[in-house]
């Protein structure tokens, strides 16, 4: 065999070697193709940053549900931030448990500013375009699709509703990043459940009832939940959905929801919205007996119920 022509034998040899590596190296990417979730997770460009949140008042709809307050009851509730409040945070965008981790990534933010909107700030791991889940009060979050609320503790105090039992969601998407540092806007945060102001009065002599403990549970004949009133609620969330489709459901319970106030004639409770009208027990207690009673009412999200003078029996 000439030179020429072991040249060429050589040349397509080599040629079928690397289509046979060509080919393999091919079906190795198919085999071991990572996720483009997974794959935008593991960018360089996730990182630690110090986040700063814009929240932004979006007109009507946005002042008709209260934000996080300093409730202070007028015409209704009018609500502002304070300086130093502390939200927390949830990156919907990453699929941690698909990446190996044992929790979403999540930490705290805070209020900047005493306002009805304001700034939040925290060190956020986040990259552009990412969307995050803020949330008042703070919370911990074990997953990236729910958080649970709590409606135990109440002591019918204004102040006490504002600070811990006032709920109210948002969600924040960032608009740009750099090595070290974030922005984010959010639409005015909406309140997820209802602010009630209740007070009683002794149906015999018309006279205001002193509360001590005020229990409320649902009523009706035939409902599975008469006599009980749910003691906590979880909320849905994810990446796509938007905040005026994501609620708090009543985890069912077995108990009514106990108030424990201080004598007070007047007293504010947070409590779940209903998809229709609904009966309420309430049985109050003090020094001098118990006394009970029923209302109907149709509890609307972010709204403010004021229920006085509700006529109860004493037993």
């Amino acid at each position: 065999m000439n030179s020429r022509k072991t040249s060429l034998m050589i040349w397509m040899l080599g040629g079928i070697v690397l289509a046979g590596m060509t080919a393999c190296s091919r079906d190795d990417d198919e085999a071991t193709k990572v996720p483009d979730s997974i794959t935008k997770v593991s960018n360089d460009s996730v990182k630690v940053r110090r986040l700063t949140i814009t929240e932004m008042d979006n007109g009507a709809a946005a002042r008709q549900a209260l934000t996080r307050a300093t409730l202070t009851e007028g015409d209704g509730l009018t609500a502002s931030w304070r300086a130093g409040d502390v939200l927390s945070y949830c990156n919907l965008s990453y699929p941690w448990d698909e990446i190996g981790l044992e929790k979403p990534y999540s930490g705290p933010l805070t209020a900047a500013s005493t306002a009805a909107t304001s700034q939040f700030t925290g060190d956020v791991e986040c990259r552009v375009n990412d969307n995050l889940a803020v949330v008042y009060p703070a919370t911990t979050f074990e997953t990236d699709e729910s958080y649970t609320i709590s409606l135990t503790g109440q002591d019918g105090t204004l102040a006490t509703l504002a600070s811990t039992f006032h709920y109210v969601y948002g969600l924040a998407h960032v608009i740009s990043v750099t090595d070290h540092t974030a922005e984010a806007t959010m639409v005015k945060m909406k309140s997820l459940l209802t602010v009630c102001k209740f007070s009683f009065v002794d149906q015999a002599t018309s006279l205001a009832i002193p509360i001590q403990t005020l229990t409320i549970s649902y009523g009706g004949d035939g409902q599975s939940d008469a006599g009980t009133y749910p003691q906590s609620a979880t909320v849905a969330i994810s990446d796509d959905t938007a905040p005026e489709n994501v609620h708090a459901s009543g985890v069912t319970g077995s108990t009514p929801l106990t108030i424990t106030a201080t004598g007070q004639t007047e007293v504010f409770v947070a409590l779940l919205p209903t998809a229709a009208k609904r009966t309420f027990i309430f049985t109050v207690t003090n020094g001098s007996g118990t006394y009970t009673g029923s209302a109907k009412a149709w509890l609307k999200e972010g709204e403010y119920v004021v229920a006085t003078g509700l006529e109860l029996t004493k037993q």
